[in-house]
């Protein structure tokens, strides 16, 4: 190699590793919970792996650059995850497949959900654009080489199928997005003869019949269960209504009323003693109420009447195929958001592919 060409790779290679520091230096110090030596060591060890095994088909700058590329996109998963308050791990990566976090805690809503995976497109674009105005500052092809990379990795990211970030996202628009997703990630497989794409679509396929079209039949047989119930009255009550303390052994069915609030859609149990009324509400107890039942009764400490009541009951069980109503609640997204997130992920997937265009323009490698 020329010593010269090996100078200015070396250089190239430094001054990409300092514009990347400068950059998100100031995100990366919200990061540095995360980045303790125990927590930070197997992220660090998988980057070096991923760009020993991106050498055997790439020069060591290349990936180098391809893994910063990564690592600025599972970034800006962190940053959104911590954002909505949500405990998630470093990054790690898988030589040829890329990287990926954990979530601690799963969101709990479709918007939650399309915020923290658009976070990744959205930083991973910032990442590969600052390339490019380096590339273009400089006049150096290896920078738009490393953000045509970036800009590929992002945009590949939005194609609308789950496990990617498109497929996440486009929950906070409309689900009919993963129909364009069935159509485009075939044509992209053909495309590109991606194997890990052909992979990700066969799960996503097989995940969309499992949910919406294969029949209907009980995920498994309904078990009867048993839940206790204790409620404590005072003594007096008894006297008003003229009604006699029950024994200690004195066991009987009780009367209840199961019913659904259609405001809040929650459910309630209410349970009735003879003379004494509705002595306890339960909510959110879900099932096929069987039976009620007085077990036992004593007397506190404090001068109250104790009652052990059971309350038998098969629960509700989804059928395969079948949305509950806490699934329909999570995909509940008001129009403002469907509109922000629409416009952002259209808009940045135009970006992306722009840019796309303008880099393979400037760097004959990648045509």
């Amino acid at each position: 190699m020329d010593p010269k060409k090996k100078k200015s790779s070396i250089g190239t290679w430094l001054a990409s590793l300092g514009i990347l520091l400068i950059t998100f230096g100031s995100k990366l110090k919200m990061l540095f919970p995360l980045l303790k030596v125990g927590k930070f060591l197997p992220t660090f060890l998988s980057m070096i792996l991923s760009i020993w095994a991106y050498t055997l088909i790439a020069p060591f700058q290349v990936a180098f650059g391809l893994v910063m590329m990564i690592l600025i996109h599972e970034i800006g998963h962190v940053l959104a995850a911590k954002q909505r308050g949500l405990p998630v791990s470093a990054p790690a990566f898988i030589p040829f497949v890329g990287a990926f976090i954990t979530m601690k805690k799963q969101p709990q809503d479709a918007e939650t959900e399309a915020f923290i995976a658009l976070g990744g497109p959205l930083l991973g674009t910032v990442g590969a654009l600052g390339c490019w105005i380096l590339g273009y500052v400089t006049g150096d092809s290896f920078y738009y080489m490393i953000a045509y990379i970036g800009f590929f990795l992002n945009v590949f990211n939005l194609i609308p199928i789950h496990p990617l970030d498109g497929g996440r996202i486009v929950v906070a628009i409309s689900r009919w997005f993963w129909v364009l997703g069935l159509i485009l990630g075939l044509a992209l497989i053909i495309y590109l003869r991606s194997i890990l794409l052909a992979v990700i679509y066969v799960m996503f396929v097989y995940q969309l019949y499992a949910k919406y079209i294969r029949k209907k039949k009980p995920l498994k047989q309904r078990r009867s269960r048993i839940e206790m119930l204790s409620v404590k009255l005072d003594a007096h009550r008894f006297e008003e209504v003229g009604a006699y303390i029950p024994s200690e052994l004195h066991r009987r069915e009780l009367d209840y009323q199961y019913y659904t609030d259609l405001a809040s859609k929650r459910t309630y149990l209410d349970v009735f003693y003879p003379s004494m009324g509705r002595i306890a509400t339960i909510s959110d107890l879900r099932g096929e109420i069987k039976r009620v039942r007085l077990l036992r009764t004593q007397m506190t400490d404090d001068g109250k009447v104790e009652f052990a009541i059971e309350m038998e009951y098969l629960p509700f069980y989804l059928h395969e195929g079948e949305s509950s109503s806490e699934d329909k609640r999570y995909y509940e997204v008001s129009k403002k958001h469907r509109l922000i997130y629409g416009v952002s992920y259209l808009g940045l997937a135009t970006l992306l592919l722009y840019m796309m265009w303008i880099s393979q323009a400037l760097v004959p490698e990648v045509r």
